[in-house]
């Protein structure tokens, strides 16, 4: 599922009631005469906007604005454009702490990179009308870089120059650039899924060498923002992605891999931290001797086309302005303990040391005779442990999502976090909402190239303050992480549990030798995104604790006036000083900033924890109140065992050791699905898609025989049903934000519900159900009616909305705003109302036939008789018009006049040159739509082109790529990365394929489904499956091809295994919930029909036990 299918940027502005006059400037001055001084003890500021961030701005007249920090960094470089909202061209905002992605490495043979822009340059710095200055000088070599923009164009130029003051030295430099090309909101959204539709595009002018476009496919406002970057005086190489320039490696490390002498890659890679790097030409200085530098970006708000050749003649046009500028005073600024923090190296622990910390291991995962990672099997469930090494080397870092209590479904009380093993102790944690909610910021980047997001720890090891990056070990559990750093003399170990029964997390330090102090930072969010609100901080010197609170006039607050988060710590002794940014600059002074800070004496243990309600004050404090009095970790964890034995039904597989170990992980990721819906690298959600939660939250726990909160679900998505259309949202929040959701719903949206109550029903027999009144949805007001009707009515008035639907003269569904896969959706929008997806049909056809089932069993049948005969007349109109040459199409496109639709995806089609689908073979084959000699046909297809070493492909090959722009298809022809369902081995999908296999009675067949992305083995089956985190559900099979290109020209090598294999995104899926109901229906055979248990056979190895009494 993907971000702007669930969380719209554009819907979140709409509703930020902001006051009039809130983005208003404000200097550094004038937010500290703000503070309100309550004695010495205590002091209240709020967050800041952007303009209480001291910037300093430079400005033309092509709308160009470029703003830098006080600490010498770059904030922002934006593009402002009468009535569009703005675009901002690098990705990830300045930290006014730390810096940002961006920066300027000047290359000395014989010497490492030096930063002579960026967040570790050491510099002077000056802010003037027409530039900015950092001066510096590095081993004998006077630097100087001057940024400013060209006068009327939205161009800007990075000017070097560089002065040899010692002997002849050999030197060149390269300019980093991170990619955004969006609106602020849309960005920070997610990074990673913007990245994916930046196509980069690399052309060699005849003077200037590689000049690097970058456009964004995905349209802003109807247009294609564009930047293109290179060097005046001649490049020689490039880089287009952070993975190519920092990678994992880069996580507890500051040094740049690519010293003098090692050039750039000179190649293109599409993945998830667009940035683009250009490398000048060398040259060598004689002492005394000068040279310059001038590299160069070029923004255009539209390009419509695909980058290519032509666009050079973009440089040519521009007189780049190149004379002397009036030069600003320049002064040393002031770097905060973050910026000298450099990562402290945790050593490797020895097979003695992993022996004695974790005796009993189990389905250990080594690479060249080195331990990576393993399990332990800590009762009632597993622990993972990943070692160092392994950190250093995934694509894709290690983390975990831990969450409170032990809620069944989502509420207001429910806290979640997420933890990062290379040192981020707890990103994005929330109560209740878990995009509006957010006190600690979100960790933005893959290789902790960003350093102050989050809550992270320093720590003094007796030569200033070190950075707690990657650790010796990271254990994570489900509902605690445990990061072990061997730090020579001393090991730090560093706990985090959430609590098992209140909405509180607590973290645990513990030192085994010398003490040393410690520094633990927060940055906060306090809202939906940085810099977007005033929310309320107090700090209390004396009492330790910091009350944040968030900002009255912005939609949470509003929703929630008693909403507040407590940071407390058992250890008060312990803590040298608590408060704000003050702590993170050697000179205490206060700045402003929305950090909370502890700073602790010399210790070997203390504790701190995070407590909190968004609806009662009083209830936070008191619970404040228990955490500072001391909580042990064993009363958080037991009530949180208890809570997941429970969800899992104390469920163990023998005859399987991988499986039995994936389960509770399998329960853990499907919980935090439904409950706090987010994902690790879809870090927005919070709402509920109707697809999405009909499917695996429904049959999860339906198969582990948890039935009240089924029906509860579905109470609240039938209670979104719109009164008058009879169709659903696409996605939506619950209340009290239910009027944040996508109105506009794609095709089969309207048949979830109807699957998800049969599913229900055949398992429990509530027949009563269908006489619950429920209200409905207003479509003008997005309120509930003050009418109320059953659900059974409620279905009538869904099968009543899809008649209308039908094609005229057909019984086939149109294919409106999209399907499963969107991204197939059309760009020819009449498509729409004449398409028709194969599989949307065959998903109705299959839940008509399950209801009028239904109807009969609860003594209904005169209404089951005409679900039959339309039932009977889809399969008609489905063989007649969608299938050909005896193989079914994934669409068909009708006409006026056109007596038969045009298939595509289909071997007779010229259009696409796709020729099989594999979503509506598997979906006909699961609802019966096939006659027994259709399901062997296409069975047959699907194990010939569509089956792959990783799996069920959900096409044959992939969609043709020109660039970005589209002619077909919109987001499988504008998504430049190949991943997720754009490299079509999707997990969801693959499932339901392992379902076709299992209803047919093929066991063995589904038993190598669910192997083959199970993560605690896929590494053992598959070569070329590359490292991967393997307690946790990816989303997708990532063919590791460089871009689209080389994807369609090496096609084969995939199917041949000739290709590394990355494990997709993370946890956020239906895909955890499938693969559970998969396992123990058909797998373990335990099933349920209409509230009797109805046994079938069993995988011949698989054995189970579980808490429920089969007797019952």
């Amino acid at each position: 599922m993907d971000p702007d299918r669930l969380i719209c940027g554009g819907a979140h502005h709409l509703l930020c009631c902001r006051p009039c006059g809130a983005m208003r400037r404000r200097s550094l001055h004038a937010i500290e005469g703000e503070q309100k001084m309550t004695g010495l003890k205590a002091r209240n500021w709020t967050t800041p906007r952007d303009g209480a961030l001291g910037l300093s701005r430079i400005e033309n007249g092509g709308g160009l604005k470029i703003s830098a920090l006080p600490n010498g960094c770059v904030f922002s470089i934006e593009h402002h454009r009468d009535g569009a909202a703005p675009i901002l061209i690098n990705q990830l905002l300045g930290s006014p702490i730390d810096g940002g992605v961006g920066r300027i490495y000047l290359r000395l043979e014989g010497a490492p990179p030096v930063e002579v822009v960026g967040p570790n340059a050491d510099i002077r710095f000056g802010a003037g009308r027409e530039c900015f200055v950092f001066e510096g000088e590095t081993q004998g070599v006077r630097h100087r870089v001057t940024l400013f923009a060209q006068p009327h164009q939205a161009a800007w130029i990075w000017r070097l120059d560089v002065e040899n003051r010692g002997a002849v030295r050999a030197m060149d430099a390269i300019l980093i650039q991170d990619i955004g090309l969006g609106p602020r909101g849309f960005l920070m959204n997610n990074e990673a899924y913007v990245s994916q539709y930046i196509d980069h595009f690399a052309a060699k002018h005849e003077r200037f060498g590689p000049v690097v476009m970058s456009r964004q496919n995905l349209a802003q406002e109807g247009r294609c923002p564009f930047v293109m970057h290179g060097c005046l005086d001649g490049a020689i190489s490039y880089a287009t992605d952070g993975k190519q320039l920092f990678g994992p490696a880069f996580r507890d490390d500051t040094a740049f891999s690519f010293p003098f002498g090692v050039d750039l890659p000179n190649a293109r890679l599409q993945h998830e931290m667009a940035c683009v790097a250009i490398q000048s030409a060398p040259i060598a200085l004689a002492p005394g001797q000068s040279a310059a530098w001038r590299f160069f970006g070029l923004y255009e708000p539209d390009q419509p086309r695909a980058s290519g050749d032509a666009d050079l003649a973009r440089i040519d046009a521009i007189a780049w302005r190149d004379v002397a500028l009036e030069a600003p005073p320049l002064t040393t600024p002031v770097r905060s303990l973050v910026q000298g923090a450099a990562p402290a190296k945790a050593a490797l622990l020895t097979e003695d040391e992993i022996a004695r910390r974790f005796p009993d291991r189990l389905h250990e995962e080594r690479a060249d005779g080195r331990l990576l990672s393993f399990f332990t099997p800590n009762a009632p469930h597993n622990s993972h442990v990943v070692l160092r090494d392994k950190e250093r080397i995934v694509t894709r870092r290690h983390g975990a999502l831990l969450r409170s209590g032990a809620a069944m479904l989502p509420d207001d009380a429910t806290l979640c976090a997420t933890a990062w093993m290379h040192g981020v102790f707890g990103a994005q944690l929330t109560i209740g909402n878990t995009s509006f909610h957010k006190l600690f910021s979100v960790s933005r980047d893959p290789y902790n190239v960003s350093r102050a997001s989050g809550l992270r720890i320093m720590a003094d090891l007796g030569e200033g303050w070190r950075m707690l990056a990657i650790p010796s070990a990271f254990e994570i559990g489900l509902s605690h992480c445990r990061w072990i750093y061997a730090l020579g003399k001393r090991t730090i170990t560093i706990s985090a549990i959430a609590s098992g029964q209140n909405p509180a997390m607590q973290w645990r330090v513990n030192v085994e030798g010398d003490r040393c102090r410690f520094l633990v930072f927060g940055h906060l969010a306090l809202g939906e995104r940085e810099f977007d609100h005033e929310s309320r901080i107090e700090v209390n010197a004396e009492t330790k604790r910091a009350c944040l609170r968030p900002d009255p006039n912005w939609l949470w607050g509003q929703r929630y006036p008693n909403a507040v988060y407590h940071l407390v710590s058992s250890a008060p002794d312990a803590i040298e000083a608590i408060g704000g940014d003050e702590l993170l600059y050697t000179d205490g002074r206060f700045r402003g900033g929305a950090y909370v800070a502890l700073r602790t004496r010399p210790t070997r243990d203390f504790s701190f924890a995070v407590a909190g309600s968004m609806t009662d004050a009083a209830e936070a404090d008191a619970l404040a109140e228990k955490f500072e009095r001391g909580v042990a970790d064993e009363d958080l964890l037991a009530p949180a065992e208890r809570f997941w034995r429970s969800v899992t039904r104390g469920l163990r597989i023998e005859g399987n050791s991988a499986l039995d170990c994936l389960f509770p992980w399998l329960a853990q990721n499907a919980m935090i699905h439904l409950t706090a819906p987010h994902g690790l690298e879809q870090y927005t959600g919070a709402a509920w898609g109707a697809r999405d939660v009909c499917q695996g939250p429904v049959e999860f726990l339906l198969a582990l025989e948890h039935d009240e909160p089924v029906k509860e679900i579905l109470r609240l998505v039938f209670a979104q049903q719109y009164q008058s259309s009879g169709d659903w949202p696409q996605w939506f929040m619950l209340d009290p934000y239910a009027i944040v959701q996508d109105r506009v719903s794609h095709g089969d949206i309207i048949v979830w519900p109807l699957k998800a109550l049969n599913d229900y029903i055949e398992a429990t027999g509530d027949f009563a159900f269908l006489d619950e009144k429920i209200a409905w949805r207003r479509e003008d007001t997005l309120e509930h009616t003050e009418r109320v009707d059953t659900v059974a009515a409620h279905i009538e008035k869904l099968i009543s909305t899809v008649r209308l639907r039908f094609i005229p003269g057909t019984h086939l569904v149109r294919y409106g705003e999209g399907d499963w896969n969107d991204s197939l959706q059309p760009v020819d929008p009449l498509m729409r109302d004449w398409m028709v997806s194969s599989w949307t049909v065959a998903l109705l056809f299959q839940q008509l036939r399950r209801y009028a089932g239904v109807l009969r069993e609860a003594s209904r049948a005169w209404e089951a008789e005409p679900l039959d005969e339309l039932a009977e007349a889809m399969r008609a109109d489905f063989n007649a018009y969608l299938i050909r040459d005896e193989t079914v199409a994934g669409y068909g496109v009708f006409g006026p006049g056109r007596s038969e639709p045009e298939l595509l995806l289909h071997p007779s089609d010229s259009r696409t040159g796709l020729s099989y689908s594999l979503l509506p073979m598997t979906r006909s084959i699961i609802g019966g739509l096939f006659t027994p000699e259709q399901t062997r046909h296409h069975l047959r297809l699907i194990r010939d082109h569509l089956i792959f070493p990783d799996g069920a492909r959900l096409m044959d090959r992939p969609v043709h790529y020109s660039g970005g722009p589209q002619t077909i298809f919109r987001r499988a022809e504008s998504s430049s990365f190949f991943g997720r369902e754009i490299g079509l081995m999707y997990t969801h999908s693959h499932l339901r394929y392992g379902e076709a296999v299992a209803v047919l009675g093929d066991l063995d067949a589904l038993f190598e489904a669910l192997e083959i992305v199970n993560p605690v083995s896929v590494g053992n089956r598959l070569a070329q499956a590359l490292p991967r985190q393997r307690n946790a559900f990816f989303s997708s099979s990532d063919a590791a091809f460089a871009d689209r290109l080389s994807a369609s020209a090496q096609w084969d090598r995939v199917r041949r295994g000739e290709i590394g294999l990355e494990g997709g995104w993370r946890i956020y899926s239906s895909g955890p919930g499938l693969f559970a109901n998969l396992l123990i229906r058909y797998g373990l055979g335990k099933r349920r029909l209409f509230g009797e248990r109805a046994p079938a056979p069993a995988h011949r190895d698989l054995i189970a036990t579980w808490d429920i009494d089969e007797r019952a």
